[in-house]
């Protein structure tokens, strides 16, 4: 009767030992979505930024300089519009934006180090449970 209720322990035991490791692969996954989501999302919200500026920029620009002129408009035989050659009155200067490490990054990177940690135990973990059997 002993070995019958160790055998039983031992099927259960491995039943919810291999419940636990599928749970693991499946919080491994989804962090790794998670993480790889954060780390394109500092990106994204620079190029939106960027963007952002330099439509910023450009309505500025339009709303608030004459605009485009052709440079002669008195005479109409000098007049170069004809001969396709607008210029445009001032220097028209979109600003880039320099990116430089976030709080983002940082937190981007200690999610690495905590996956990089939980891959560790997880794989210790394994091989206790192997040495177990």
């Amino acid at each position: 009767m002993k070995t019958s209720q160790e055998d039983s322990t031992k099927t259960e035991l491995e039943t919810y030992r291999q419940l636990y490791l599928e749970e693991l692969k499946v919080r491994k996954s989804l962090r790794n979505k998670l993480n790889r989501a954060k780390e394109r999302l500092p990106e994204s919200n620079t190029k939106l930024l960027e963007e952002r500026q330099q439509h910023q920029t450009l309505l500025r620009t339009l709303s608030v300089s004459p605009g485009l002129e052709p440079p002669y408009c008195g005479h109409f035989e000098n007049n170069l519009v004809l001969n396709g050659n607008l210029t445009p009155r001032g220097n028209l200067v979109i600003p880039t934006l320099n990116p430089r490490p976030s709080y983002d990054y940082w937190e981007t990177s200690l999610w690495k180090t905590q996956r990089e940690l939980e891959k560790r135990i997880t794989r210790a973990l394994e091989e206790a449970a192997t040495k177990f059997e």
